[in-house]
């Protein structure tokens, strides 16, 4: 039996929910498709999903085509949540994804998101099938969205079924001219399609399978998830596509990865595994938390278990009592000398300070809090020296909201909140800087002798001690120590990015009476701390809006947008009395723009923001400190 991981990818309310509610209940999973609106789904279960009727974690379920009796294929998709905010989730999700489903909202066309699925999709080669959902409204004309969609993959989209609702595939035999792009990408298919014309609908599933899993072809089908038109095909096009898959070849120290982790109702904290080959129970295996053991494997379907002593190679199982397992972290069957993660830190741009309301409850709230980070890793907590706060961050303003709101959970108790606010940095600013860097004690009889180096601007946000002469290994680890300890917290207070220091000679002192290295790391302190302050700019995320918004509103919008500084790159009428804008503003001034928003249009305007932050993306805060 195959088995193919399906990711779920969409932007806000494009149906991604709806639509594995419909695949559930069209393969007999489920008696009846439940409704967000009435909080009865299967993948959105959380108290907050319910409440805010969004997707805030991912969620495998377990699929068996055509039925669980005789299978052909094992389906496992993962169903993620569309708002940027909790991208650590599909970011996860993509480390085992072997295809991605895009849907687009055929009536509101590509958005912001779609563009970011996109992306990151290709960036990690996975293939691309997308899926017009919505096709049951009146007045849809997808001709738009297929245009878009040329634009942004540089090739054109294969369109699976005609206007009269006809799916090519399911075709045994036909002439269809419009059969010719799934076999045209490749000479040999071409070739026997002109020897022998009659092999048209086979040799166009064999072309759709191969070009698939090469990225010669990019199939689009469409449907309605919440009516169930086109999800049949969608599955029966998932089962031709797993007939040509071929899962790439792990090294064979590898047995699997860890991608998810969760607060299971009845497992309690458990981590979803994908092996790489054959994992038994008590399975002895290595990571960067070193050696472990599992005990029970149990194979998670929503919210529905089972317990196993042998999950199949690349069948995704969970295990409970592996708490120190991470999302992205290679499991291996020897102790290794470098461990890897396939998952990148993100960085928390978002801060928000607690402390509880009676101390005694603060080691509590700690512990909660560690609960909440180890579920999410977009999250991260630390007690800040000065103040003993602990701070909370993450990854956007509703991603600590709904954070905060699931801490009640595990922390009934009160606590202080401050208000949400944006990580700030210092960035270097000038390109070249010498410095020379000498310290003295004892009323100058004693030296640390002279370092010469240069601050220079790393064109990125990265930071780098370099040297470019031969000094002792004390003495490096000194010069090295003094500059992280210096970029760490600048002369504004904020973390320093963008700078390398490179040490291009050191001078000892003429007379050494002493271990002088810790001479020469004030020595750079000092020095580093003199030049700093007058050539950094503070600096913060930048975010890119898309609001939709109904054409009434259009002007307060626009006028709030103004107040907070955006620029506004477009307005686009997209009929149906609604607008669409594309604008951009520093992410600190946008705090508490969605609320706004939603005053202003009744609870109508769709909200898509995506904050960046690195090398190009960021933008220089002039305005008056807010804080």
């Amino acid at each position: 039996m195959q088995i193919l991981n399906v990711g779920i990818f969409a932007h806000i309310d494009a149906g991604k929910t709806t639509l594995l509610e419909r695949i559930l209940f069209e393969t007999g999973m489920i008696r009846r498709p439940g409704t967000i609106e009435e909080g009865t789904t299967e993948s959105d279960y959380l108290q907050e999903e319910i409440e805010r009727g969004i997707s805030i974690q991912s969620t495998i379920a377990r699929v068996f085509w055509p039925n669980a009796k005789t299978p052909t294929v094992l389906f496992q998709f993962l169903d993620n949540p569309g708002h940027l905010d909790f991208q650590s989730q599909t970011s996860a999700s993509l480390v085992v994804a072997d295809l991605g489903i895009i849907l687009i909202d055929a009536y509101e066309g590509l958005k912001s998101q779609t563009l970011q699925n996109v992306e990151w999709l290709r960036k990690r080669k996975i293939p691309i099938l997308f899926f017009l959902n919505k096709l049951d409204r009146k007045g849809i004309d997808i001709t738009d969205s297929l245009v878009d969609l040329e634009a942004v993959l540089e090739k054109e989209p294969v369109l699976l079924w005609k206007d009269g609702g006809e799916f090519f595939l399911s075709q045994e035999r036909s002439s269809d001219p419009s059969l010719l792009p799934l076999l045209e990408w490749d000479s040999g298919l071409s070739e026997r399609y002109l020897k022998n014309p009659d092999l048209l609908a086979d040799l166009a599933k064999e072309g759709f399978g191969k070009g698939f899993w090469k990225e010669e072809l990019f199939p689009v089908l469409g449907g309605s998830a919440l009516q169930g038109d086109g999800v049949r095909e969608l599955l029966t096009s998932l089962e031709l596509l797993s007939r040509y898959f071929q899962p790439t070849n792990r090294p064979d120290e590898e047995l699997g990865i860890a991608f998810k982790r969760e607060l299971h109702p009845d497992l309690g904290r458990i981590v979803y595994i994908l092996p790489a080959k054959e994992f038994p129970q008590n399975q002895e295996f290595w990571s960067i938390s070193g050696r472990n053991k599992t005990d029970v494997l149990y194979l998670v379907s929503t919210r529905d278990f089972e317990e196993t002593d042998l999950a199949k190679s690349r069948e995704i199982f969970v295990v409970a009592g592996q708490d120190s397992l991470k999302p992205g972290d290679i499991l291996y069957s020897s102790p290794q000398s470098n461990y890897r993660s396939e998952l990148q830190p993100v960085r928390k741009q978002f801060q928000v300070l607690l402390e509880p309301e009676i101390d005694e409850d603060r080691d509590s709230l700690w512990e909660s809090l560690r609960l909440l980070t180890w579920l999410d890793e977009g999250l991260e907590i630390k007690i800040l020296p000065d103040t003993g706060q602990i701070q909370l961050g993450g990854l956007g303003e509703l991603h600590l909201e709904v954070s905060l709101s699931r801490l009640k959970e595990f922390f009934p108790r009160k606590f202080n909140l401050s208000a949400i606010k944006v990580a700030r940095f210092e960035l270097w600013k000038k390109m070249v800087k010498q410095g020379e860097f000498q310290h003295t004690a004892f009323d100058q009889k004693i030296s640390s002798g002279l370092v010469h180096a240069s601050l220079v601007s790393s064109h990125s946000f990265s930071r780098e001690v370099r040297f470019e002469t031969k000094i002792t290994e004390t003495l490096e680890e000194a010069i090295t120590s003094a500059f992280y300890e210096v970029v760490a917290k600048g002369s504004k207070g904020e973390e320093i990015l963008g700078l390398d220091l490179i040490v291009h000679r050191y001078d000892p002192p003429d007379h050494q009476w002493m271990e002088i290295s810790s001479l020469v790391k004030v020595a750079v302190i000092k020095g580093l701390k003199d030049i700093i302050p007058d050539n950094t700019e503070v600096v913060g995320p930048l975010s890119l809006l898309e609001i939709l918004i109904p054409d009434s509103s259009l002007g307060d919008v626009l006028g709030a947008l103004s107040k907070r500084n955006a620029k506004i790159h477009d307005v686009v009428s997209v009929g149906d009395g609604k607008s669409l804008i594309h604008a951009k503003a520093s992410t600190e001034n946008l705090l508490g723009f969605a609320s706004v928003l939603r005053n202003m249009t009744q609870g109508r305007g769709v909200l898509s923001l995506d904050s960046l932050f690195d090398s190009e993306h960021y933008y220089v805060i002039t305005l008056v400190d807010s804080r």
